[in-house]
Formats: C-alpha cells, sequence, structure tokens
C-alpha cells in the first residue's frame, strides 16, 4: 500500500510554515492573508477570481479575507466602470510597505531551509513540485 500523498504533502507544508508563521504572527496576518498580499506584490492588479485561483482560496473566503485587508488599509478593490461584475484588487502603499518588510523576514526562513535541506535538494523539490502540479486534473475534476 503506497504512503498517503495527501498527508505527506499536507505534512511537508506544515514543516515549511513553521518558518513562515513566527513572521506572518509577528505582522498580525494569517496564512491567507499573506498569500493575497505576495501575489498581489507580484502584480500591479489582479482580478478576483484569478487571485482566488493562485491563491488557493477559495472565492467566498476570499471576499472575507479581502475585506479584513481593506479595511486594515493594507488592499483596495476595484470594480471597472466598463464591467460592474469583474474585481479586481491591488496593495495600497500601506501593503507596499507591510510586504517588503515581512518579505526580508520571510526570505531569512528561506535561507535557512536551503542551509539545513541543501540547496540542491531544494531545488530538486521545487522542480518536482512544479511538474507535479502541472499535471492534468481528472476528466471529473471543476477546475
Amino acid at each position: 500500500m503506497h504512503e498517503s500523498l495527501t498527508i505527506s504533502l499536507l505534512q511537508a507544508r506544515e514543516t515549511a510554515m513553521s518558518w513562515f508563521r513566527p513572521v506572518l504572527n509577528r505582522h498580525n496576518l494569517t496564512e491567507q492573508q499573506w498569500r493575497v498580499i505576495r501575489i498581489l506584490a507580484q502584480h500591479r492588479s489582479l482580478d478576483f477570481h484569478e487571485l482566488a485561483r493562485q491563491a488557493c482560496i477559495l472565492r467566498p473566503s476570499l471576499t472575507g479575507i479581502l475585506t479584513r485587508l481593506e479595511r486594515d488599509g493594507l488592499v483596495y478593490r476595484l470594480k471597472p466602470a466598463s464591467d460592474q461584475r469583474k474585481l479586481f484588487a491591488s496593495l495600497t502603499p500601506q501593503g507596499e510597505a507591510l510586504y517588503q518588510q515581512a518579505c526580508s523576514q520571510v526570505e531569512g526562513g528561506y535561507r535557512e531551509i536551503e542551509r539545513l535541506f541543501g540547496p540542491q535538494k531544494l531545488a530538486q523539490l521545487q522542480a518536482l513540485l512544479s511538474e507535479f502540479s502541472a499535471l492534468p486534473p481528472p476528466d471529473d475534476d471543476p477546475r
């Protein structure tokens, strides 16, 4: 019998996050909020549906996360006048500043993981995970 792939992936995620949770806690951010901020920092503005997909957050949950981030002055939401059905999110200057500050601390965690795990093994792991993530979904998967 094969070891559970999904459990192994969750355990690996928990190990990785143990390096980053203290940083997020210092900045009063949840893991989901950090994912949103990190993705928005890489894009000037992002469509709500694409943000949900990239952050691996269900759209109803993302609505609440964006509401809290907007309330805290970190994100703003835009509805184009040409299409009121669309919604875009962007970081505010305060959100950008928080990202820059937290990112330097997060990088320290990455450096420590690389030191302990080894640069080649870390690169191999990331390549394998990227390859695995690119597999086509089963025919009945609504993705």
